[in-house]
Order: structure tokens, then C-alpha cells, then sequence
């Protein structure tokens, strides 16, 4: 009997608990996937390389508090009839991995394999996924590849505004002046918002033109710390365009 206890129970006992711990971390590593699953935040934007190219770039914010790895890009037409998909290998900065608060620009992605150059057919949306599983769409889709260069996919005219804050909840005025053509003089257009890290805004102006854009930081009291400013020159072929600021103000 104890030649059997020895020889089969014992051995039987220490697999069941070896099973038993296997499961047991098996569910806390799930738990600690799951939960900085769901603490990644990482944005997005894409724009045009340049004017006149086929390739695009894209900026990468992780706002979360660890790092990702950056593993696979989709570019897909919106007719869905092309996709290009970047991976480690056809692009070598992939895997990409990007610390917490940190940001990175994937440069110059040749998107020629799937563009049609019909005007009506060739707007595209940009994806990204990680390594955990999740997927972040760019803010500034559809991207849209015309004769005169990539622009977002409206026919409105539009000043895209991005304000790269690591000061927490900030508050913010955009002022577009431009010359209306002359008809009317100058004219304001202002925007407070709120917002924690950093702010994208899509601001609509009434027609082609040069127009000076500025942001200013609320300070307590009124909107004095002047954070950037720049012209854009909107015409019919560039109907929207994308201003950067960097909020460097503490």
C-alpha cells in the first residue's frame, strides 16, 4: 500500500496542484493584460507627406501611462476595394515601440501601390494596432490624394488646429483673422475649449484666403500667454490645412 500511495497518489496530487497553479497565474496574467489593455491611449494623426508626393506621414501620441508597441498600420480605400498593410516586414521601424508620454512621426509611407488617381475614388482611412490587441483610428480620416496634393476628405474650407499639451487641463482660444476677400475687412473667429493633454479642432472658415491663426492660453484671468501662431493660405485646390502648436508654457 505504500508502494501505491508512493508510486500513484503522490505523483497524481502534485500534477493536480501543478494544473492548479498553471490556471491560477493563467488568470493573472489575463487580469494584468486586461487591465493595461484598457489604460492604453495613444493618438493619432495622419497628413500628407508633402504636397505633391503619394506618401503620408503619421504622428503618434501615447497619452497613457505605460508603453505600447506600435505592430501593424492598415491604410484602406473607403470603397474598400484596396488595402495596404504595413508590418515589420515591409516597414523595419516595426514593431515600434513608444514609451509612456511619449511621440513619435512614421514618415513618409508610400501609399502608390494603392492609389487610383480618380479623385472620387481615392480617399483613404489609417489605422494602427498594438501588440495588446487594440486599434486606434487617426483623427484626421479620410485622408484625401487629389492632382494638387492630400487634403481631408471635405470640399469645405477648413483650418485643422492640433495643440500638444502635457500641462493637463488647459483651456484655449484659436483667433483666425483673414482678409474676407476684401469685401468686409477683418474678421475674428474665436473657440474656448477645455480639454485635458493634448486638443484637435477642425475650425470652418467662409472661403479661400490667407488667414493668420494663433492660440492663446487661458492664465487665471484672461487669455495672455500667446502659444503660436501661423498663416495658411487656403485656395480651391488646398481647401483645409494642419497647424501644430506646441504648448511649452508652465
Amino acid at each position: 500500500m505504500v508502494g501505491i500511495l508512493i508510486s500513484s497518489v503522490i505523483p497524481l496530487f502534485l500534477y493536480v496542484n501543478e494544473v492548479n497553479n498553471y490556471y491560477d497565474k493563467t488568470v493573472v496574467n489575463m487580469k494584468i493584460a486586461d487591465d493595461e489593455r484598457g489604460i492604453e491611449d495613444l493618438v493619432v494623426y495622419a497628413f500628407g507627406h508633402n504636397q505633391t508626393g503619394n506618401a503620408i506621414d503619421v504622428f503618434l501620441i501615447n497619452r497613457g501611462s505605460i508603453s505600447l508597441n506600435i505592430t501593424r498600420i492598415w491604410i484602406t480605400r473607403t470603397d474598400l476595394q484596396k488595402v495596404l498593410v504595413f508590418t515589420s516586414t515591409n516597414l523595419t521601424q516595426l514593431p515600434l515601440q513608444l514609451m509612456a508620454s511619449s511621440q513619435v512621426t512614421i514618415e513618409n509611407l508610400d501609399l502608390t501601390s494603392i492609389l487610383v488617381f480618380d479623385e472620387m475614388k481615392d480617399y483613404f482611412n489609417i489605422e494602427l494596432a498594438t501588440e495588446r490587441g487594440k486599434k486606434y483610428a487617426s483623427l484626421t480620416n479620410a485622408l484625401h490624394k487629389t492632382a494638387f496634393g492630400w487634403e481631408t476628405g471635405t470640399p469645405d474650407f477648413r483650418i485643422q488646429v492640433i495643440v500638444l499639451s502635457d500641462w493637463g487641463f488647459d483651456q484655449y482660444k484659436i483667433e483666425i483673422k483673414g482678409d474676407d476677400n476684401g469685401t468686409s475687412g477683418f474678421f475674428d473667429l474665436l473657440e474656448s475649449h477645455q480639454l485635458h493633454g493634448d486638443f484637435y479642432a477642425v475650425i470652418p472658415v467662409p472661403r479661400a484666403g490667407s488667414y493668420n491663426t494663433t492660440v492663446w492660453k487661458w492664465t487665471g484671468s484672461d487669455y495672455t500667454v500667446k502659444i503660436g501662431s501661423s498663416i495658411v493660405v487656403l485656395t480651391w485646390s488646398h481647401p483645409s490645412s494642419l497647424r501644430r502648436f506646441e504648448d511649452s508654457y508652465s
